[in-house]
């Protein structure tokens, strides 16, 4: 037999103990390796990494700088992200209201007081005195929207002071009305499946807005009056489209307009003979109060902005998010802000488009001022990841403020403020002069709502990171930033003091809070607009 074929003897074996050799290690002063050590030895390396990032977290959260609240007010009552605030100042009393509603299917009426009216050196060294009634109603879904009628009451002809309503709509479906003054109720209105938005008529007259709808539905208008215009309560629904006129002393529908097809957007104000509203079909609508029927329809997104053309032809711009009206010298113009990038100024009563401002440069993809990282209000479907787009927010300069009647302000998620000429460039659907762009450096923010300051050159924005800026549109600098909330800011209204230069800005967030800041343009506070200023 070969070695090769050699048979081995494959019976196992056992070592003998008793033949076991001791052998000693020379110290090296470590100790032998354990079967647990390989193990021990990763789970080491990963409590030192988890260790260092405790560490980094400790030391980021210790240079972390608490932001600065400089609010006059800070009201807790809620218990979710605050969706709707609407204010109003009564300059006799001395009393600001605040109706405020949120996620936590609550809406609240809040007096807003100085501790001694009469004495203005008691006011400033005692806190404002905060007087909250929850209002009734038991809504089953999110508040959408609230509205005073205050600001735009008059004695009406018989001169008979009409009533202090507020208005509160919800996803329910509900329209309440209560008494401005007590928080009573005094109505709960019959109207769509849900309420986005609603609004009291400043002036009254006929009516223009911004929606979409297929079926068409009927409203008798026989018991349509001339109302005054603070009796006018207008509603509109994202669900089905429509827009609903209330005669508020009756609180009759007066009439239900049906045209927009993807839900609707609130005028800012409405002109004394138009109302006009917003769609997310892309389309300003002009109606007629009386008969219920549309005297125009604006086509811009979906229409290429091509203002009055009547084609049905879809377009894949996206609709419109936010309109004002009542802008020019003779109160005609309105602006619809799109999700395109683009803001479209149209002249209601000459039915043409006066001009679209390209918000976003070039309007491509990557847009100059685009804040990548910008989540809180990036467009989804915006093309590429993260890009964001729309414009959220626009506003007329006042008429009466010499020199900037022709001014109108856009703000973007992209959180860039831009303030147009349109007397100059514009007519025929042409660009308008872009006057000033105002950015806050190094702050990725989206701008969510603005403002015109009533008698002054200034525009107030808020924005998604908390902040509230006041920008003189004059030099697009800034003349304060006001912080103080922890999140996003969803509402935001603002209020003048007569015959002085303060005004009253009050907000509505993520955070669960409501708060009252005041703005003074001659003693303004110098502070970096950043949530953390020194």
């Amino acid at each position: 037999m070969s070695d090769a074929e050699e048979d081995y003897d494959e019976t196992p074996s056992f070592i003998d103990m008793s033949s076991a050799v001791e052998v000693n290690l020379p110290e090296t002063g470590e100790e032998p390796m354990d079967d647990d050590d390989e193990d021990d030895g990763h789970n080491a390396n990963e409590a030192q990494h988890t260790s260092n990032d405790d560490n980094m977290m400790q030391d980021a959260e210790e240079e972390a700088v608490p932001i600065v609240d400089q609010s006059k007010v800070t009201i807790t009552s809620h218990g979710d992200a605050v969706y709707a605030v609407s204010a109003y100042y009564d300059n006799a009393s001395k009393i600001l209201s605040i109706v405020s509603g949120a996620g936590d299917d609550r809406a609240f009426l809040h007096f807003v007081s100085s501790s001694n009216n009469d004495n203005s050196t008691a006011a400033a060294s005692h806190p404002p005195i905060v007087r909250t009634i929850p209002l009734s109603h038991a809504h089953t879904d999110s508040i959408s929207c609230v509205s005073f009628n205050t600001p735009y009451i008059h004695s009406d002809v018989s001169g008979k002071p009409q009533r202090n309503l507020l208005a509160v709509g919800s996803y329910d479906g509900s329209i309440v009305l209560y008494d401005g003054k007590d928080g009573s109720l005094v109505k709960v209105l019959e109207g769509p499946s849900d309420v986005e938005w609603c609004c009291f008529h400043p002036k009254g007259g006929t009516c223009i807005a911004l929606t979409h709808i297929r079926s068409p539905l009927h409203q008798s208008s026989s018991a349509l009056q001339k109302p005054v215009a603070t009796q006018v309560l207008l509603a509109g629904s994202i669900a089905d489209g429509t827009i609903w006129m209330y005669h508020t002393p009756t609180s009759k529908c007066l009439q239900v307009f049906v045209g927009h097809e993807n839900g609707e957007l609130p005028p800012e104000h409405s002109h004394p003979m138009v109302n006009g509203f917003a769609g997310q079909d892309g389309t300003v609508r002009v109606w007629a109060p009386k008969t219920g029927m549309s005297k125009h329809v604006f086509r811009l997104v979906d229409g290429g902005g091509r203002g009055g053309m009547e084609d049905e032809e879809e377009g894949s711009g996206g609709g419109l998010t936010c309109l004002a009206v009542g802008g020019g010298q003779d109160g005609q113009l309105a602006i619809a802000g799109g999700e395109d990038g683009n803001a479209y100024v149209v002249h209601v009563s000459g039915k043409k488009l006066v001009a679209t401002l390209t918000h976003f440069e070039g309007n491509s993809v990557t847009a100059p001022g685009r804040l990548d990282g910008n989540e809180d209000m990036q467009d989804d479907e915006g093309g590429e990841e993260g890009e964001a787009r729309s414009v959220e927010a626009v506003g007329f300069c006042p008429s009466n403020i010499t020199g900037t009647a022709h001014w109108c302000a856009t703000g973007g998620v992209d959180g860039a403020l831009k303030i147009w000429n349109l007397n100059v460039g514009g007519g025929s659907g042409g660009a308008a002069q872009l006057r000033q762009r105002c950015i806050r450096e190094d702050v990725k923010a989206g701008i969510t709502r603005l403002k015109w300051h009533n008698s002054l050159p200034l525009v107030i924005a808020s924005y998604t990171d908390g902040c509230v800026c006041v920008w003189d549109a004059r030099v697009g600098k800034v003349a304060e930033c006001l912080t103080g909330h922890e999140d996003m800011i969803n509402d935001m209204d603002a209020c003048f003091v007569d015959g002085t230069s303060s005004s009253i800005i009050v907000t509505g967030s993520d955070d669960k809070a409501v708060k009252v800041f005041e703005f003074n343009l001659i003693q303004p506070r110098t502070a970096p607009c950043d949530k953390n200023p020194e």
